[in-house]
This record gives structure tokens, C-alpha cells and sequence, in this order.
């Protein structure tokens, strides 16, 4: 599995060698000779060969771009089809997560392998509802304790009674 290297390392005004783009990125010499075959711009072609450290962190970004994937609201990332695929709607599941998060969980449409993503609180009725899901009638004025719902995909109920 390939690192992620942190373009946040490179300082902008410093001129790096090979050696010291490889330090500092904890990559191997060779990772950053390739880097330059396939685009990396060098200061001129004498050695060593020196890289400007703007041209190495905007280098980087653009190649982190490359591998990002931009999946939709109701979509996940599906590792086995390699492309951003809508779950099955009887499989998607919404567990919270400290700070207004939740971590939806479902699988894909199409091969039936499981995928995670991370969303806010706040589009977990709008991500269910492009799924086709039913939201329960007048839930806002529902006081729903210690009963989970049959059409909800929440796994837990929250009990907000102090015992």
C-alpha cells in the first residue's frame, strides 16, 4: 500500500536535492528520480539535481488529486468496482459520530461489497431519502424512547433520560 505524502513537509523558498526531498517525504531516492521522469520539475539538468520546493508541494497536490474520488451525496467509494457506487437501501446502516458526524455503512448495489463513508448529521434524512427510504411520519415532535423504528436506518436509539 502506497503513503500518502504530506505536502505540508515542503517548505516553498528551500531548494531540495534527491536526497533530501527523500528524507523529508520518507521515500526511497528512486520514488523521487521517477517523480521527475514523469514530470517533476527540476531547477536544469545539472547534478545534483535540484528541486524548488514550490514546484514539489504543488507537484504533489496535483498528484493527490489524481487519485481522489468525488462521490455524491448518497454515494459511496466501492474498492472492488473501483468507481463511486449507490448501496442497497436494506443494507445502509448510520452509526453516530462525536462532532456531528456519522459513519454511513452499506453495500454496493452492484457487487454486494461492504463500503463506509464518513457524513454530517445534518444530510442523513436527505441522503435517506434520495435512497428511498421513508422517514417516520412527524419525527421532530415524536418523543421515541427506548424503541427503534422498522423504516429508520438509525441502529441505536438514544435514551436522553438521566437514570
Amino acid at each position: 500500500m502506497s503513503s500518502r505524502n504530506n505536502p505540508n513537509r515542503i517548505k516553498i523558498h528551500r531548494s531540495y536535492t534527491v536526497m533530501d526531498v527523500s528524507e523529508t517525504l520518507d521515500v526511497h531516492p528512486k520514488t523521487v528520480r521517477n517523480w521527475i521522469r514523469a514530470g517533476l520539475p527540476v531547477i536544469d539538468e545539472t547534478r545534483p539535481l535540484l528541486i524548488q520546493g514550490a514546484d514539489l508541494k504543488l507537484y504533489l497536490k496535483q498528484k493527490r488529486k489524481t487519485y481522489l474520488h468525488r462521490c455524491e451525496l448518497d454515494e459511496m467509494y466501492c474498492f472492488k468496482c473501483k468507481q463511486p457506487k449507490v448501496p442497497s437501501i436494506n443494507s445502509v446502516e448510520f452509526i453516530a459520530k462525536p462532532s456531528g458526524m456519522a459513519q454511513m455503512k452499506g453495500r454496493c448495489g452492484e457487487c454486494g461489497k461492504w463500503s463506509n463513508k464518513y457524513v454530517s448529521w445534518r444530510d442523513v434524512n436527505q441522503i435517506w431519502l434520495e435512497l428511498g427510504g421513508k422517514l417516520p411520519i412527524a419525527e421532530k415532535h415524536l418523543i421515541l424512547r427506548d424503541q427503534t423504528l422498522l423504516n429508520y436506518p438509525l441502529t441505536k436509539v438514544f435514551n436522553d433520560e438521566n437514570k
